[in-house]
């Protein structure tokens, strides 16, 4: 007698379910779009501070490993040293949190907000400053000096207009009472923003505490399910690609977060002894665009370029000269040594992931879309390998491989060199995923 799970009709009829199972999903989500997008809003809203505490978490984790490794050093052999040692670590990595933190708001923050408040005031003094250097520069050539006067004139004007908008007069108390309503609206809502944001982010520090405290517990929970559910074999390559997973993102993450905080550093000292103005305040832009791939650096150089241009355009240059030389010194030194190996993607791959998941999630699009590209690539990369080598297509492999690196012995183009490539779809069977669920 054949056992149910072989009967071919309940596989078609599994199957039959499935396609009707998803082309409903998929005809809710093209209908329903902004109801789905509404509920994953709130969803996200609900979620967020276990998502602050999880990214603190995984930030802070390498930092807790090292406090542990010391810890378990230093301490002397007793009965509960694996329980102090760890209670040691979180404490450590967690303080540490609590002092950046702290820097943040007590040093950066308020010298921030200083310098845009100076910025604001000193504008109308700028815009003199710089219709004086026109017309100083431009003296020998009238019509394009009338031109360009003409266009900062304009621009100066909509900005009044712009500005008399809000002007209200004393006789007219209808428009002072719905400014003053408008204006409580808005305070209201702007400290309602921050005090969630707050709440949410001490929540999260708290959840992030209780993670690095349960990490090791966690790790063999997942563990213990992952190979509880799918067989050895599919088991150990979804391991494999959740710890190829785990280096992508935490390479680039806290290489990012290392490197951008020694970017801005320098370049505060830089602007410092340059004697710019606003240096906070171009040192934290130009730190925090940082971040972003390819597009970070245009990104913070622009408009801090922009700033020192009004104010002294000579140094507006030699602003521009040090942005460039940091940049290379960023992406050739520093950053390699921050991040660690390479992401193992293209130029246009890494524009590829920055512009479409950006598209997709915004600003944090922009900062996962690099690593998250780079796991997706990789599991497709081992997908082909592994049909390649089933269909006794190894030699593409080796001339990909050849095209990608070029040989550097005369043995190795031959292929007398050992074939690292041809060897490693052996450890792969992302493909045998569907074979092994459907003999299942």
């Amino acid at each position: 007698m054949k056992k149910p799970h072989n009967n071919p009709y309940l596989y078609a009829g599994l199957t039959a379910v499935c396609v009707i199972v998803v082309a409903m999903l998929l005809v809710f989500i093209i209908f329903r779009y902004k109801d789905l997008a509404n509920v994953v809003q709130v969803i996200s809203a609900i979620l967020q501070p276990f998502l602050i505490g999880s990214v603190l978490a995984y930030l802070l984790t390498p930092l807790c490993n090292r406090a542990e490794k010391f810890f378990t050093r230093i301490l002397p052999d007793r009965k509960h040293k694996e329980k102090l040692v760890h209670f040691s670590g979180v404490f450590v990595s967690s303080a540490f949190a609590v002092i950046i933190a702290a820097i943040l708001i007590l040093l950066i923050v308020p010298a921030t907000f200083n310098s845009i408040y100076q910025l604001i005031q000193s504008i109308p003094g700028y815009i003199m400053n710089l219709l004086d250097w026109i017309n100083d520069k431009l003296k020998d050539y009238p019509q394009i000096r009338k031109y360009v006067l003409d266009f900062v004139d304009s621009v100066v004007e909509g900005i009044n207009s712009r500005l008399q908008q809000f002007e209200l007069s004393s006789g007219d108390a209808n428009d002072l009472l719905q400014y003053a309503q408008q204006a409580l609206s808005n305070l209201g809502s702007g400290i309602s923003i921050v005090f969630k944001i707050l709440l949410n982010t001490i929540i999260g520090f708290i959840i992030s505490i209780y993670l690095l405290n349960s990490r090791k517990l966690f790790a063999r929970q997942s563990k213990m399910t992952l190979y509880a559910m799918f067989k050895p074999r599919t088991a150990d390559m979804i391991y494999e690609e959740v710890v190829y997973a785990d280096k992508m993102f935490s390479g680039f993450f806290r290489g990012k977060v290392l490197d951008s905080a020694i970017v801005g550093a320098i370049c505060f000292i830089a602007v410092k002894i340059m004697g710019i103005q606003d240096a906070m305040l171009i040192s934290v832009i130009v730190g925090v665009t940082n971040i972003i791939p390819f597009f970070g650096p245009f990104i913070g150089a622009i408009p801090s370029a922009l700033l020192i241009f009004v104010t002294d355009p000579k140094k507006c240059l030699y602003f521009c000269i040090f942005i460039l030389i940091l940049q290379q010194f960023d992406g050739n030194i520093l950053g390699p040594k921050c991040m660690g190996s390479s992401i193992n993607l293209s130029a246009f791959w890494v524009l590829f992931a920055i512009l479409f998941f950006g598209g997709l999630f915004g600003f944090g699009g922009m900062l996962i879309g690099v690593p998250l590209f780079a796991v997706i690539y990789d599991i497709l990369k081992k997908i082909i390998f592994f049909k390649l080598k089933k269909n006794g297509k190894e030699e593409l492999i080796d001339d990909y491989d050849r095209q990608k690196s070029p040989p550097d012995t005369p043995q190795e183009a031959r292929g007398d060199a050992p074939q690292e490539t041809a060897d490693a779809p052996e450890t792969v069977s992302v493909s045998d995923i569907s074979a092994e669920t459907a003999a299942d």
